[in-house]
C-alpha cells in the first residue's frame, strides 16, 4: 500500500484550552497510520508526485470518544424519562432482560455500531447487558475501537437480571480468561446492585488484571439515599468503593454529580476518571455536574453520551449541551474543551491516549469530516454552529466517518 493524503480544512484538538487549525491541511495517511499531518502546501514538496489525493469538502476532526454509554439501552435512547430509580425499575431493566435472545442482540450491536460510526463515533466505553453472550456479541461485532462490560448486578433487580449476572468471582474471572481483556471492562452496575462483600471480590479481581473499570457514582439524591440504607457504616457513597478497591487510575465513573468536597479529594488521590453526561443528567431530571469542582480538584474527565438516558449518540449533542448547561450556570467553557473532551481526553481516559483521539502522526487515521469550512479568524464561531441543532439534526451531521483511513460510514 502507499501512503494517500487527504486535502481538506483540519481542526486537531491539543489541550482543554487549544486546538490547531489549518485552513488548507493535509492528513497523510499509510496502512492505517497518520503519517503526516500539517498544511498542504507545505507537504507537497515532501510526497511523491505519483501520491494519491484525495480532496474532501469540509473540516477533518478526530474521530469522537464517547466514554460511558450502554449499548443495550440504544433502541430506547430518549423515549423515556423521569427519575433514575424508577426509570432503571420501569423502563431499562425490562429493556436489557431481552439481551438473553441472542438473535435479538445480534440485530440490536449491528443497529448500534452503524448509529454511531454514522454520527462519528470511533471509539468507547460500553456497559452491556449482563448476559455473557449478548456481551461477546458486542465485542465480536465491534466496528471502531470499544470497551465493554457485562454488567455486574445480583440484589435489588429484577432476577430476569440478577439470574444471568456473573458476579459470582470464579464464573467471572473464568469469563475474563476468554475475552480480550483489552476490549473489556470489569462492570458493576453500581453500588446498591452488589454487597460489600461482592465489592470487595470485584476489587481484588480488578487487582488482577489491567482491565478498566467502570461504574455509576452520585448520579440523583434518591440514588445517594438508597446507598446510605444500604451501606450504613460508609462515610459517603465514594467509599463504599474505594473500600472495596475500585478506585484506580484505570476507573471512570459516570456522572459525580452529588458528591462531597471529601469526595473529591479521594477521586483525585485515587487518579480516576469521571465520565460527565451532560445530556443524560437534563434528560433524567439530575443536577448539573459540579464542572467548577471537578476543575477545582484537578479531577480527570471526558464526554460522554450515557444513552439510553441521553436521548442521543450523537457526540456532537453532548458537545452542544456541555457548553449549555455550564454556561447557563455561569461557568466559563469554551468549544475548544468541547472538542478536546470529546476526543483526546475520551482516548486518554481509556487507556489509549497513544494510539488514538487526535490528528497526531503515529496514531490511527480515525477522523469525521464536518461540513464547510470557517475562515480563519472564525473557527470558534463554526464549531458552535456545527452543534446548532436538534440531536436528530446533530446524528445526521458529519459528512463522514474513517477508520484507520477507510470510509466505513
Amino acid at each position: 500500500m502507499m501512503e494517500k493524503i487527504f486535502r481538506a480544512s483540519i481542526l486537531n484538538p491539543i489541550d482543554a484550552n487549544t486546538w490547531r487549525f489549518f485552513q488548507d491541511g493535509a492528513l497523510g495517511v499509510d496502512q492505517g497510520i497518520i503519517m503526516r499531518m500539517g498544511d498542504f502546501t507545505t507537504m507537497l514538496s515532501q510526497i511523491d508526485a505519483d501520491t494519491e489525493v484525495e480532496d474532501l469538502d469540509g473540516v477533518i476532526v478526530p474521530g469522537f470518544v464517547d466514554v460511558h454509554l450502554h449499548w443495550v439501552q440504544h433502541r430506547v435512547r430518549g423515549r423515556f424519562s423521569g427519575e433514575l430509580l424508577t426509570w432503571l425499575r420501569e423502563y431499562i431493566w425490562p429493556e436489557e432482560a431481552r439481551y438473553v435472545d441472542t438473535d435479538f442482540a445480534r440485530a440490536a450491536a449491528a443497529q448500534f455500531y452503524g448509529d454511531v460510526l454514522r454520527a462519528g463515533t470511533v471509539m468507547g466505553m460500553s456497559y452491556s447487558s449482563p448476559h455473557a453472550e449478548a456481551t461477546q456479541i458486542a465485542l465480536t461485532s465491534m466496528r471502531g475501537d470499544w470497551v465493554i462490560g457485562n454488567v455486574l448486578m445480583a440484589i435489588n433487580a429484577p432476577r430476569t437480571l440478577t439470574d444471568y449476572s456473573l458476579h459470582d468471582p470464579d464464573a467471572l474471572r473464568a469469563f475474563m480468561r476468554q475475552t480480550d481483556i483489552t476490549h473489556y471492562a470489569l462492570t458493576p452496575r453500581f453500588a446498591p446492585n452488589l454487597t460489600a462483600a461482592s465489592l470487595k471480590a470485584l476489587g481484588q479481581i480488578a487487582a488482577e488484571s489491567p482491565c478498566l473499570i467502570q461504574t455509576h457514582l452520585a448520579e440523583s439524591v434518591a440514588e445517594l439515599q438508597w446507598v446510605k440504607e444500604l451501606f450504613p457504616d460508609a462515610a459517603h457513597y465514594t467509599e463504599v468503593y474505594d473500600r472495596a478497591g475500585l478506585l484506580t487510575p484505570r476507573t471512570i465513573l459516570g456522572h459525580c454529580i452529588e458528591m462531597r468536597d471529601e469526595e473529591w479529594r479521594c477521586l483525585r488521590a485515587r487518579g480516576s476518571w469521571v465520565a460527565h453526561c451532560p445530556t443524560s443528567n437534563e434528560a433524567l431530571g439530575n443536577r448539573r455536574m459540579p464542572l467548577e469542582q471537578v476543575r477545582a480538584y484537578n479531577i480527570p474527565f471526558a464526554l460522554a453520551s450515557d444513552i439510553g438516558g441521553g436521548p442521543s449518540h450523537s457526540m456532537l449533542h453532548v458537545m452542544q449541551r456541555f457548553l449549555g448547561v455550564h454556561r447557563e450556570a455561569g461557568v466559563s467553557v469554551v468549544p475548544q474543551e468541547a472538542l478536546y473532551r470529546s476526543t483526546k481526553a475520551g482516548a486518554e481516559c481509556m487507556g489509549r491516549g497513544s494510539i488514538g483521539g487526535d490528528l497526531t502522526v503515529g496514531k490511527r487515521a480515525d477522523f469525521v469530516l464536518l461540513p464547510q469550512k470557517p475562515a480563519v479568524d472564525s473557527i470558534e464561531h463554526w464549531f458552535e454552529e456545527c452543534l446548532s441543532g436538534n440531536p436528530t439534526d446533530l446524528e445526521q451531521r458529519p459528512l463522514g466517518t474513517w477508520l484507520s483511513g477507510a470510509r466505513v460510514a
